[in-house]
């Protein structure tokens, strides 16, 4: 388990009533669940309409409350404030599909059910369970990568680096740009083993070598990983390229490719990084 967690707690809320449907702790949480979930949906409520904006986030002192809504639930996380926003709330849009297409029955659907629900705190224990491996997932170094989408994140990675180096460059040039990168990587490689071996050259960055399929590589270490590779790339890029030829690169090759696959990009958090290291 990480030294510091990211994820606090959870809530799957009824919207208007406050009731709590599910709830989870897992450290740092000082409160009684069931108490503060009304509180967490009238305040989602006020925002709403007093300000016609819808609530995505709360921060207190020492964490941060993240908020997603549909027309009959409020499903709310609490973490730390070190944790990366685009992470927790593809997170909580992935848990509060599953609960509705696979928690639900289809020929009963959400209104139905909270119609014909009393409060029985074990009518949506299944649901708690999954939950707390989608958290050990995330939280786990050892555990799978979160949803099985490892290979999505992969693939959109493999073109950011093969549309950066496109750069407008001599060969030579750019091979020893891979070159650069790869000692660069070095503490990385000891720090994450499955980046050793990764192709690195002229063309990109191959990050589809990286084996995903054993289920031992974690979310948040691929992640952070990746992260860090496209820092190391883009800096190495930007100071040997000039800075005329690596924003004809990013608005010429980069940019085009952001806005085909946009939504994967959002998917995975992965646009925070294109925006904070290659802008």
């Amino acid at each position: 388990m990480a030294d510091r967690r990211s994820i606090l707690g959870m809530w799957l809320i009824e919207r208007g009533s406050g009731r709590n449907l599910v709830a989870r702790a897992y450290d740092g949480i000082d409160i009684d669940m069931d108490l503060i979930a009304p509180f967490l949906s009238a305040t989602h409520t006020f925002i709403d309409k007093a300000s016609n904006e819808t609530l995505k986030t709360i921060d207190t002192e020492n964490s941060r409350y993240v908020w997603e809504a549909n027309e009959h639930l409020l499903f709310v996380m609490v973490i730390s404030k070190a944790a990366r926003i685009g992470h927790m709330r593809f997170m909580l849009e992935y848990a509060l599909n599953e609960f509705i297409n696979n928690f639900i029955p289809q020929d009963t659907g959400v209104a139905n059910i909270l119609k014909e629900w009393h409060g029985d705190p074990t009518a949506f224990r299944e649901f708690g369970l999954f939950l707390d491996e989608l958290v050990a997932q995330y939280e786990e170094t050892d555990e799978c990568l979160l949803a099985g989408k490892s290979m999505d994140c992969l693939e959109v990675y493999n073109h950011i680096f093969r549309e950066i180096m496109k750069i407008d460059m001599e060969t030579r040039d750019k091979q020893n740009i891979a070159r650069s990168i790869r000692n660069r990587i070095g503490p990385l490689n000891e720090k994450y083993e499955f980046l050793e071996g990764v192709p690195i050259d002229g063309h990109g960055i191959e990050v589809l070598e990286i084996d995903v399929a054993k289920g031992d590589i974690s979310y948040r270490s691929l992640r952070n990983a990746l992260e860090e590779l496209l820092r190391i790339t883009a800096e190495e890029v930007q100071e040997r390229a000039g800075l005329n030829k690596y924003r004809h690169m990013v608005f010429e090759h980069l940019m085009p490719y952001v806005k085909r696959d946009i939504q994967r990009l959002q998917t995975y958090a992965i646009l925070d990084d294109v925006v904070r290291y290659l802008f």
